[in-house]
């Protein structure tokens, strides 16, 4: 049995592992549910294109990810590339973030951003909704003609009943000041955590993941789906049969997913919570395509008319995603889990495709040449009222039985790469505070037994 066992090889799992042992510490076992390592961040090749299970980009504002993102993916190994992402939006490409970018939209729509931004209601001092938020911080035109339109496609959930803890540094705030010079065209292109990026030269970023995978030596037992987390008898169980035992418990499984599955004493009556977690469901569609014309990263897309909510383009990533002189396609549609139907999430997924590549003038007789459709069961946590309220105290139950739950879908919350690579540095540092004095322990006393033993054997030569 090893001391600790950790669920899931996905980017938290993996940060876990690497972190462990990069203190010499070596007392645990990996459980994959997957064939292979990765979870979300990993890559699929077709028909000669690579294409990520949608669009994982790096972004770097910490020093200790800095020193890792160099030792995993070095400088020579990765682009470094400039944002170029738009809002498509009164059929015109308007650059992001909009609150900062009007130009080349109708004048009503700009007169009406202007205004309602310069008059905004000041009376949400301490706004408990993402509505409330919204309106706080741009006012009723930029919320109509971007943030609630787009927001209530890519959540699929009521923006009244959403808290606003979860903006942070994903929603930049903009000033007249900003919306002006934007007006001028002189475009706001560095603003936002993700005004540059990097991504891997060669294939997809999958090698990020791959390559953090070769620091580990730890072997990865794939291929276990775990079905019941004993948290009394502190014994995990997998659909293969295979019991383990542990005395304390990382898991990077979705949150509600681990409640579910989970045998709780009476004392510890969090399972029925479960039902209380809730997170979006998204489809990808991919495509590929005769042609590189297309010289954009990714468009947002706030309008009721496409029921995707972004398209971005693989080949201005990496040329080596694609085909020679060929670019790829890639789209997100999104949606809550018993929301559609199978054949009405086909149909939705089919017009998405349509109409993505009719806007950028792909046709299906003559550029389209591949299609791979990619399903993310869990996506985007929603940041409801109970989620704000009763969360901590899941984790804490969780803790209080050595098990902690990490990771953006461990956690539930909305995080980035960089989000994971700490969270499994943070969780390997606060473990190895409690059992790194016993190991030396157990060293010296095996050393002086080493030691005695030897002393003994040269006596009786």
């Amino acid at each position: 049995m090893a001391k600790i066992v950790i669920l899931g090889a996905g980017l938290t799992g993996l940060s876990t592992a690497y972190h462990l042992e990069k203190n010499n510490f070596f007392d645990f076992t990996i459980f994959e549910r997957e064939s292979t390592h990765g979870g979300l961040c990993r890559s699929v090749k077709h028909d000669g294109f690579t294409f990520d299970y949608t669009g994982h980009l790096l972004h770097c504002n910490n020093t200790y990810f800095q020193t890792v993102l160099n030792e995993i993916l070095p400088p020579t190994t990765r682009n470094t590339l400039a944002r170029k992402s738009y809002i498509h939006s009164h059929n015109h490409f308007v650059p992001y973030p909009f609150q900062m970018n009007l130009h080349g939209l109708p004048t009503e729509v700009i007169a009406e951003c202007i205004c309602s931004f310069a008059k905004r209601n000041h009376q949400h001092n301490n706004p408990q909704s993402f509505h409330e938020w919204v309106l706080k911080y741009f006012g009723t035109g930029i919320a109509k003609h971007f943030f609630f339109p787009y927001n209530q496609k890519l959540l699929q959930y009521n923006l009244k009943k959403i808290h606003p803890s979860w903006t942070g540094r994903f929603v930049p705030k903009t000033t007249i000041k900003n919306l002006f010079t934007g007006l001028a065209n002189q475009e706001n292109n560095s603003v936002g955590y993700n005004h540059t990026f990097l991504y891997p030269k060669q294939g997809g970023i999958q090698t990020f993941t791959d390559n953090l995978r070769k620091k580990i030596t730890c072997s990865i037992k794939t291929n276990y789906n775990a079905t019941n987390i004993d948290l009394k008898k502190k014994i995990v169980s997998f659909d293969n049969g295979h019991t383990e035992k542990f005395d304390t418990l990382i898991t990077t499984i979705p949150l509600k997913n681990l409640l579910q599955n989970s045998t709780q004493p009476s004392s510890c009556n969090i399972k029925k919570n479960h039902r209380y977690l809730r997170c979006n469901a998204v489809v990808n569609f991919n495509v590929g395509f005769k042609g590189t014309s297309i010289d954009k990263h990714w468009i947002y897309f706030p309008e009721k008319k496409y029921p995707f909510y972004r398209v971005g383009f693989w080949h201005n990533f990496s040329k080596s995603l694609v085909r020679p002189e060929h670019g790829a396609l890639y789209g997100e549609l999104a949606y809550l889990p018993g929301q559609l139907r199978e054949k009405e999430l086909n149909q939705r997924v089919e017009k998405s495709i349509e109409q993505s590549c009719q806007i950028f003038g792909l046709s299906k007789n003559k550029n389209i040449v591949s299609q791979k459709i990619l399903h993310l069961p869990n996506a985007y946590v929603i940041y409801d009222h109970w989620r704000e309220k009763n969360l901590p105290a899941l984790h804490k139950a969780l803790r209080d039985h050595s098990v902690y739950s990490i990771g953006r879908y461990g956690a539930w919350n909305y995080s980035s790469m960089q989000d994971a690579i700490l969270d499994g540095q943070k969780i390997a540092t606060k473990l190895l505070h409690q059992f790194i004095p016993a190991q030396i322990y157990k060293k010296k006393r095996e050393k002086k037994k080493k030691e005695r033993s030897s002393e003994a054997h040269a006596i009786v030569l």
